[in-house]
């Protein structure tokens, strides 16, 4: 089964003669994600070496990066990654690459990560960029979403790749075997186009003994939708906390886990329309965080690829829908 995977991945990538394998990658990546068609303006791309004889073998190569409000998503290309690397990593036990199912306790997994400043470290291996494999080359494409609040405006950082292979999933990265070092690149944050929206009046929601909450309006980048909200109970949310005992902890959780459960089910039939007629479905939030006061802001992405933000016409959320220019 792992063979067969491993052969649809080298037979997926045929490359024309001519260009840089780098330089073949980011025009793809920018055809994939509609970059023209919905005038992005604020997708970077690095410069690159165009002949195939000067391609670096080794290291990393950054091909672009964008700032979608909540993450600064880069693309790069490894270089030096083995079929036996590939292998190692298709191979894991119990990982599901389409879906969201994590290792069970015990068993062996690996994974490529990247960390900023040698301290945080992010999953690099995402399961759209799978097929980002060129075994001639022996070249991989793959994506790196840093939080920017690791990312401090005006800032470099260095972001270094390595292939970890762990014995557990709780398993601290400080204590995982490193496969192999492939390399650092210099990454910083980049302008970010956005389009802010509020609603004419606030989309009200409940959460039965814990309170009221209302979603007031809404951020629109090229990578989906902020949504911008407040409720009942957003000082405990988001502060740090240390507990007294097991019971306090439960009682916190159960809060948490009841406010996340109302909101997610109203952004999960979220939808934007366009100018075309044309509509998308809105993604569930991949993070949350506190903005001024006790305003929170949910960032959802719209599904791989891009969405031209000045074409959005209208936005349902909670059964309700508010048109704009």
């Amino acid at each position: 089964m792992i063979a067969a995977i491993i052969a649809a991945l080298m037979g997926a990538t045929a490359y024309a003669i001519g260009k840089s394998i780098q330089r073949q990658r980011q025009e793809e990546l920018r055809n994939t994600l509609q970059i023209d068609e919905n005038y992005v303006t604020d997708y970077v791309e690095y410069p690159l070496v165009e002949e195939p004889e000067n391609t670096p073998t080794e290291g990393v190569t950054i091909l672009s990066t964008i700032n979608d409000g909540e993450f600064q998503r880069l693309w790069v290309v490894i270089n030096g990654v083995t079929t036996e690397m590939i292998e190692r990593l298709m191979s894991s036990e119990q990982v599901d690459w389409a879906g969201q199912s994590l290792p069970l306790n015990g068993h062996r997994y690996c994974r490529i990560h990247a960390t900023l400043d040698g301290e945080s470290y992010f999953e690099a291996m995402t399961t759209h960029v799978l097929d980002g494999y060129d075994s001639e080359s022996q070249t991989l494409m793959t994506e790196c979403d840093i939080p920017l609040l690791d990312l401090e405006e005006g800032k470099k950082v260095i972001l270094s790749f390595v292939m970890l292979d762990h014995i557990d999933y709780e398993l601290d990265h400080s204590e995982a075997e490193i496969v192999c070092q492939f390399g650092s690149v210099e990454v910083e944050r980049t302008g970010q186009a956005i389009r802010v929206v509020w609603f004419p009046e606030p989309v009200p929601f409940e959460n039965g003994s814990y309170g009221k909450g209302e979603f007031l309006g809404a951020e629109i980048t090229a990578s989906g939708i902020n949504w911008i909200l407040r409720h009942d109970g957003v000082s405990q949310m988001y502060r740090s906390h240390e507990f007294s005992d097991e019971a306090e902890k439960q009682t916190y959780w159960e809060m948490e886990q009841s406010w996340l459960a109302v909101i997610e089910g109203l952004e999960r039939g979220a939808v934007i329309r366009f100018a075309d007629g044309s509509s998308r479905e809105v993604g569930l939030p991949l993070s949350s965080s506190l903005s001024e006061g006790d305003i929170v802001k949910d960032h959802c992405p719209c599904g791989r690829g891009t969405i031209n933000l000045y074409q959005v016409v209208s936005i349902t959320i909670g059964g309700k829908t508010f048109s704009f220019e």
